[in-house]
Formats: C-alpha cells, sequence, structure tokens
C-alpha cells in the first residue's frame, strides 16, 4: 500500500503576526536579545536541536528565522543542517541546491549558496544533494568556515541541526556557535531521551540558552485567552503519535510554543 507523504506546509505564505505561534515565537526572540545584549560577547548564531525526531525543531528554526526578519528586521539566515532529513527548503520555499552539502565540499561560494526568499531580511542556506554518507561528506573545519562568514555577513544565524540523540553532527555543530536551543515536544519527549541528550552535549552544556516546548496548549489556557481578546481561533492540537513512516521532523505551527531560557 503506498503511503502519502504530509504536505509540507511553506510558512512565509499568509503569516498572520497575530497568530498565537508567532506571538509566542516573538516572545522566544525577545528573550534571547535581552541575553544576547547583556553578557560580555553578544550571541550572533544559535544552534536549534533537540533529543530524538518529531519533536518540531525545523518548524521553530523556520519561525525564529521567519520572526526575526519580518518582525525584529534584523538581517536573518537560516541554516539547514540537518543533512540527513532536511526540510527547512520547502518550509521557506526556496530550492534545495546549491546548499550547505556544496558548501562544505567547496563546490560553490558562500554567496551561491545563499539563497534569497519572499522575506528582503531574510536569507537561506538550504541542505544541498547529499551524495554519499553524512559521515563523509560532513567536515567539521569547513563548517566553522560557514558559520564564520555567516555571523560576519548576518546579524542573527539559525542553524536546523538533526536530533543530537541518533547522530554525531549536531555535538560537533555546537563547537562553533555562540548559543544552543533544545526543542522539546509535551506528551512526547521520553525522560530518558532528554537524560542522554544531556550525557551527549554536556562539553557544551554551558552554551545551551534555553528549551523551547512543543506542543504546550495541553498544559497552557493560552488558546482560550487568545480568542477573549478577539484574535483568529487556532486549533490547539491534541498529543498525537507522529507515524515514523512520514519521515517529517515537523509540526503544526499552530500548536503552542513556549519558550524558557535558564
Amino acid at each position: 500500500m503506498a503511503l502519502t507523504r504530509r504536505p509540507r506546509r511553506n510558512l512565509t505564505e499568509g503569516l498572520d503576526l497575530d497568530a498565537p505561534h508567532v506571538t509566542e515565537t516573538r516572545r522566544v526572540l525577545q528573550n534571547l536579545y535581552r541575553m544576547r545584549t547583556g553578557g560580555d560577547s553578544e550571541i550572533r548564531s544559535y544552534l536549534i536541536t533537540s533529543a530524538g525526531r518529531e519533536e518540531g525543531k525545523s518548524t521553530i528554526s523556520s519561525l525564529l528565522a521567519i520572526v526575526s526578519a519580518r518582525i525584529f528586521y534584523r538581517r536573518t539566515l537560516l541554516i539547514d543542517g540537518d543533512l540527513r532529513r532536511p526540510t527547512v527548503h520547502p518550509l521557506i520555499g526556496v530550492s534545495q541546491s546549491p546548499g550547505l552539502f556544496e558548501l562544505l565540499q567547496r563546490k560553490v561560494s558562500f554567496e551561491q549558496a545563499v539563497h534569497p526568499t519572499v522575506l528582503p531580511m531574510l536569507s537561506v542556506i538550504p541542505s544541498g544533494h547529499l551524495r554519499g554518507l553524512v559521515s563523509e561528506a560532513y567536515s567539521d573545519e569547513e563548517f566553522q568556515r560557514v558559520v564564520q562568514q555567516a555571523v560576519s555577513t548576518y546579524d542573527l544565524v539559525f542553524i536546523d541541526a538533526a536530533p543530537a540523540v541518533p547522530v554525531v553532527e549536531p555535538q560537533l555543530m555546537a563547537a562553533h556557535v555562540d548559543a544552543i536551543l533544545v526543542v522539546a515536544m509535551a506528551g512526547n519527549t521520553a525522560i530518558t531521551m532528554v537524560r542522554r541528550f544531556m550525557q551527549i552535549m554536556a562539553p557544551v552544556q554551558g552554551k545551551i540558552a534555553g528549551v523551547v516546548l512543543n506542543n504546550a496548549s495541553n498544559g497552557l489556557p493560552y488558546y482560550y485567552d487568545h480568542r477573549y481578546y478577539g484574535y483568529p481561533q487556532a486549533q490547539p492540537s491534541r498529543i498525537r503519535t507522529v507515524h515514523p513512516e512520514t519521515r517529517e521532523d515537523m509540526v503544526d505551527p499552530s500548536r503552542d510554543i513556549a519558550g524558557g531560557t535558564s
């Protein structure tokens, strides 16, 4: 029996600035902005990762970049660092290649790998078309060079990385960014996965800026208040099982997003 893949929504189309998920993303960014200007050095680059699959990190990464560019007017670059399961290019509406893979292989220049979007302040480096094994394609030295060039060109850089427990690249990438955001899904992320995540990321634990809790509507009476103040109703999602065969690291962006900083 053929399986139908879930359609990928372009998040830049019909962006409702009053939608609950946009409001929560603005709150997360505001907290990050206070942190990035309050320390000894300015925070310019963020790695977004999770413990396991299906936490919604690609949607969160894309929303952070979109809101940063659209509402905060920051020159923003979003990099799809998940070479194994790339998702950013359909979420933002750009082609998949050339991108990070070709950049790591030095087949294209940094400028050639950067794709403009419908938002003037937002650019994207998609995954590129991977050839061969990720373990052979990824170069830590080249990735460091990409991040350095990115932060010298843009105000904010968000990198959508793979889950940290199943694969090694996020741990390597984390060494080259200023801060790490961890995405977890309420009712879905197992505590054993979180513990293993913390063990893996122990060498860079000091860079963890906070946790973005996805699907938080089950614990927060947010949508009721949102309707009370006259905003369009967004349907909260109940906790559900995502079938592995969909192979999507995405969630419905109308779910509540709650940001915490440590």
